[in-house]
């Protein structure tokens, strides 16, 4: 970038969450006052003339970049109702496109943070790369767009000029890479003492819980498979649930695809590491009791299919999430 001004723009769509936009200007803003002189400037740019989160915050914006963009960020919107959320998703990526197109021209390194990496993967961007995205959203993102090379658990991933994080606050590990990515490493290190920044964070999953905890059902077939696994986890193949929903394996197979996207045998696969996730965090059992307990008879596979699912060792899942 030579001596010239660092130019980063912020896309703000119809919602978001003001904290995450707003902090990160504040640590492009600390790098000014650091070094003396402006060395990041900095705009947002939304399809509105002023973007309004829900709460009612509301930030000064452009309709397009005023200059030549070194760096664009594109934040998503918040939600947990995955049907609208993606269906809000694929609204916004229509208006992102151009702006996406034209940081491409011009050479620009590219963020997304939260869904926003719908953005990227709808426009082609992440064919064949890395990425990852917020945990929610994970297995209908791997469904729409299978040429991109997921890694949910992970919270910050960068490929090339391509960065991708996951929800919510990973904002802040975005933010922390760019600033050492564009040559700001030692003021990065004051920023993070600055503004008391949270250690490092590598992983997700330990964030990871059932949205349906929180969400009504309207889901009959899910409901039904789901009392089974929190009764008879141990039991659960593809025989015992067709015998208990009185369906042929023929007949799950396709329910479970229509309705759940996915196998029986992987969701079954999901139900017994959900149920270690929560004994690993709630309990002080040992690994092997764990693996017991949820239906695996040898811990050494049940620990190599923990690590390679989840993106850490039973044991280094248990002391991230306490």
């Amino acid at each position: 970038m030579g001596n010239r001004a660092v130019h980063a723009v912020i896309w703000l769509p119809s919602t978001f969450y003001s904290a995450v936009a707003a902090t990160l200007v504040e640590m492009f803003d600390l790098v000014n006052t650091i070094r003396g002189a402006p060395a990041i400037s900095f705009e947002f740019v939304a399809r509105q003339a002023d973007a309004t989160t829900t709460p009612g915050i509301s930030f000064h914006t452009r309709r397009e970049p005023s200059r030549r963009m070194d760096l664009l960020i594109l934040l998503a919107m918040p939600g947990m109702q995955v049907p609208e959320l993606v269906a809000a998703l694929e609204e916004e990526s229509r208006h992102a496109r151009p702006l996406i197109s034209r940081a491409g021209r011009e050479r620009a390194i590219i963020a997304a943070h939260c869904g926003a990496g719908y953005f990227l993967a709808d426009a082609g961007l992440l064919d064949r790369k890395r990425a990852t995205i917020s945990w929610w959203l994970k297995a209908d993102a791997q469904r729409r767009f299978p040429k991109v090379r997921w890694d949910a658990s992970r919270v910050l991933i960068g490929d090339g000029r391509i960065y991708t994080c996951g929800g919510g606050f990973s904002g802040l590990e975005l933010g922390r890479a760019l600033l050492r990515d564009l040559g700001f490493a030692k003021e990065e290190q004051l920023v993070r003492k600055l503004l008391v920044l949270p250690p490092s964070r590598q992983v997700q999953t330990p964030y990871e819980f059932p949205l349906t905890d929180l969400l009504p059902s309207q889901e009959p077939f899910r409901d039904r498979i789901e009392a089974l696994s929190r009764t008879k986890l141990g039991a659960l193949d593809l025989a015992f649930l067709g015998e208990q929903l009185g369906l042929t394996p023929r007949t799950l197979a396709r329910r479970f695809s229509d309705e759940l996207h996915t196998t029986p045998g992987r969701w079954i696969q999901d139900q017994r590491l959900e149920a270690a996730k929560t004994l690993l965090e709630s309990t002080r059992l040992g690994i092997a009791e764990i693996c017991y307990q949820v239906g695996y008879q040898d811990t050494a596979s049940f620990s190599r299919l923990f690590s390679r699912a989840v993106g850490l060792p039973p044991g280094e899942y248990r002391r991230q999430s306490q």
